[in-house]
């Protein structure tokens, strides 16, 4: 009798794998940027020790390498450091070219810790989504019948934190390859690609598989229609408002909402895309939309020059 695990199984339990390291990672990851933001966040208290430095200078000599201050702010005595060879004065401006700094890199470090948080949530919603679905196979005794659907699902899910498989030469074979056919209608406005899908299966693929986590995602709201991606390649700013505005149009052209005067569209980025578990072919949550009014445009109209 075999003992060998169904591939599709093992194939699932593999990924579930790799997604559990890298949550680790980035949980490891976030603990380092809440110390960086706590020490950032010591701003404050530089500027309120300069202030008080400057309100009687002549208290603090040069030659002090340590001092207590009375904080101007709140009245309370600390001790803080200076710098022996400079005077109050000097060691003022130092606290404030400190504390500038320090606000600058607490704005950083806030920022990323939000990005950090944000990946954790996503990837124990990948992970409770694997469990979910091995779990429910085997209540019901169908362990050995998980589908190439069922990973492909996964596969969905996991698609913007698990490296793509590469070619002999090194290049991803998900990449869309200048003049290379793909199953969605395919534009390109002032220079940036933009992708539409063109039924609820193709919507489905063009938003859960295809889509990176970069790309600027659109869809008309409150009415069915096509999956739009605007494709923006990693680490680079965001198209511009006009871009957007053009696609959206396209969005509103291309679904229900087409005889319209104007319609709503939802825009945000890729990532922040999901499609729940048993969901109909085409739905999906979008996360952090932001809305824009557009009306509806042809895109003969809009590319006849």
């Amino acid at each position: 009798m075999s003992t060998e695990e169904p591939s599709n199984l093992g194939q699932i339990r593999d990924i579930r794998h790799k997604i559990r390291l890298l949550l680790k990672h980035e949980m490891r990851k976030l603990e380092k940027q809440k110390l960086d933001e706590r020490e950032a966040g010591q701003y404050l208290r530089y500027s309120q020790m300069a202030d008080s430095l400057m309100a009687d200078p002549k208290i603090y000599p040069r030659g002090s390498a340590k001092a207590l201050i009375e904080n101007a702010h709140s009245g309370e005595i600390e001790e803080i450091s200076l710098n022996p060879a400079f005077d109050a004065i000097e060691n003022a401006e130092l606290l404030y070219r400190k504390a500038r700094k320090g606000k600058r890199g607490h704005e950083t470090a806030l920022t990323l810790m939000r990005e950090t948080e944000i990946k954790t949530v996503e990837l124990q919603k990948i992970i409770e989504n694997i469990d979910g679905m091995i779990n429910e196979k085997k209540l019901s005794g169908k362990l050995d019948e998980l589908t190439e659907d069922d990973l492909k699902e996964i596969q969905g899910l996991c698609g913007q934190f698990l490296p793509q498989k590469t070619d002999a030469a090194g290049k991803s074979k998900s990449s869309v390859k200048k003049g290379e056919k793909v199953p969605f209608k395919r534009y390109t406005i002032d220079g940036w690609e933009v992708f539409l899908g063109n039924n609820s299966t193709e919507n489905d693929e063009i938003s859960t598989r295809f889509a990176k986590p970069s790309d600027i995602w659109l869809h008309v709201a409150a009415h069915a229609g096509s999956h739009v991606i605007i494709r923006r390649p990693k680490n680079t700013p965001p198209p511009p408002k006009e871009v957007v505005e053009k696609a959206a149009q396209l969005a509103v052209w291309f679904s229900k909402a087409k005889h319209t005067s104007f319609a709503e569209v939802h825009v945000t980025e890729a990532r922040f895309v999901h499609k729940r578990r048993h969901a109909p072919p085409g739905e999906v949550i979008a996360e952090r939309c932001k809305a824009i009014r557009v009306e509806p445009k042809n895109p003969q109209e809009m590319f006849k020059l």
